[in-house]
This record gives C-alpha cells, structure tokens and sequence, in this order.
C-alpha cells in the first residue's frame, strides 16, 4: 500500500488501538531534510486546477484595488480542496459559458504545482494555493482561542496534535505499514476534522494518551521551511514529517480517476469526462 493511501485510511477508516503515540517535542531548526526530499513529500498533497480541455490552465485577473493603477497580471489558482474547485468551475462556467463548457477540473500533486511555479519565466503570472474554507475556520477557532490576532492565521493551515505532561510535551506520532514494515510517522493534516476524528477513536482504545492530547495549528509554508536545511544535509528526524490530505479530497481522487492513488499517479491524472 502506498503511503499516501496508508495515511488517509489511518485518518480516514482505520482501527487505532497502539497505533498513536506522543514523542518528545525536537527543535524543528536542528537538522533538516534536502530541498529534493521535502518536495517529494508533497507529493502526498493533492491541488486542484481549473483547466481548458487541452489543459492549459485558466488564468483569472487580479482584482483592482481602489486608488490603485490597473494590473495587468493574472491569478493561477491552487486548490486545496475539490468544493472549492468545483466552486470555482461553476463561475467560469456562469460568467464566461463559451470558456466554461470546455473547463474542468485537474488533479495534480502539490510537489507539481511547485514544479510550475520555479519553471515559469513569465513574472506576470500570480499563483496562488487556496486552502479550504473549513480549514481557515477551524484554524482561526484554534489560534483565537489562543489569543493570536486574525492577520496572523496561517495562509494554509495544518493540523498537528501534541500530549503529555505540561513540562514536557511532545508531538503525535502515528505508525502505518509501508512496504508491509510499521513506520512512525509525525503526521500534518490537512484537515482538522480528519485528525479530531483519529483522535476520539483513539480515546477508546488509549484515554490516557487522548486526554492530554491537544490539537495545534501551524502554517504549511513553515513547516516545509523547517524541513530544509542551508546545507542541504538530510537529517533522520525530520524525516518522519508526513503531511495527510483531506479525506474528501482522497474521495474525490478515487471516484474521479481510474488509476490507483497514489503520489505518483493519482495526483496528476486528470478526472473522467
């Protein structure tokens, strides 16, 4: 089994008993993966794009601020989630009918997009990733909790889970079978909702460890920072780092593709017609 579909039936199905724990808590900064390593787990992440029917992508105009010169510089959107793509086709598709009945939406890998973003030599071109609406909402329920202001709500969110004593706190680690071996991984959902659920499944089986668990937020772009080092040593700590998308993201994956998902394939497959 792939560790992209490992990780999403973990949060997603899985039976927990023995299979979450909490490690103690390591200076992110200290050692760090290669730039090449960190992009290859972003391969686990899928987005989501607007596309014609050749697959070029569609471009959106950046709106004009008041008392601002016009911009001339175009939007390509990334989307976290499949709604808010299908949201996003059914306004090409209203606004523009001609350009709307040849769109649709493509599936490829978040380690893609980057691809896209250090290759392109046109500075007119803006891209952006677009995060969920429901992860904003819970991060913004989490961080304000916390007494951190709305500026400061990480552009794309994700989900991590702390335990343990108050002094000596560390992260959640989950183990999944990879190549038929159990691995520790330090997982970062994507989605609140997914994590939460492991969670109380968890409570059934280890209430100890569940009581003390806490969920936090962190921005995306940070942690990938934090797994890159300036000297490009790989680093064995770091490297249990895993990012988890969205169940219905994964749904969407498999019901809209006919290849297995999997890093390297379902991410880049485009949907059915």
């Amino acid at each position: 089994m792939s560790l992209f579909k490992s990780l999403v039936n973990l949060a997603a199905t899985a039976g927990v008993a023995g299979a979450i724990a909490v490690s103690p808590i390591f200076t992110l900064k200290a050692e760090a993966l290669t730039e090449a390593q960190v992009l290859e787990r972003l391969g686990s992440i899928p987005v989501f794009t607007i596309t014609d029917d050749k697959g070029s992508p569609l471009l959106g105009a950046i709106p004009q601020q008041p008392n601002t010169k016009p911009d001339d510089s175009q939007l390509l959107f990334f989307f976290l989630g499949p709604d808010e793509a299908q949201m996003m086709l059914a306004q090409v598709q209203k606004s523009n009918p001609e350009v709307g009945k040849k769109a649709q939406i493509v599936i490829r890998s978040m380690n893609d997009a980057y691809t896209v973003i250090r290759q392109n030599k046109d500075k007119k071109i803006v891209f952006q990733f677009i995060p969920t609406k429901a992860s904003v909402e819970s991060a913004r329920t989490i961080l304000t909790a916390q007494g951190v202001a709305a500026d400061k709500i990480p552009n794309v969110p994700v989900f991590f889970a702390i335990g343990g004593q108050a002094n000596s706190q560390g992260l959640l680690t989950m183990s999944i079978d990879q190549n038929g071996k159990k691995e520790q991984v330090v997982p970062f959902f994507l989605d609140k909702t997914d994590l939460q659920n492991l969670l109380d499944r968890a409570g059934k089986e280890q209430p100890d460890v569940a009581k003390t668990t806490k969920i936090q937020v962190a921005s995306l772009f940070q942690v990938l920072d934090s797994m890159v080092s300036k000297d490009d040593k790989p680093n064995p700590e770091v490297e249990r780092f895993q990012f988890v998308p969205s169940r219905s993201s994964f749904e969407y994956i498999l019901k809209n593709t006919k290849q297995p998902a999997t890093p390297q394939i379902a991410p880049q497959t485009s949907p059915q017609k």
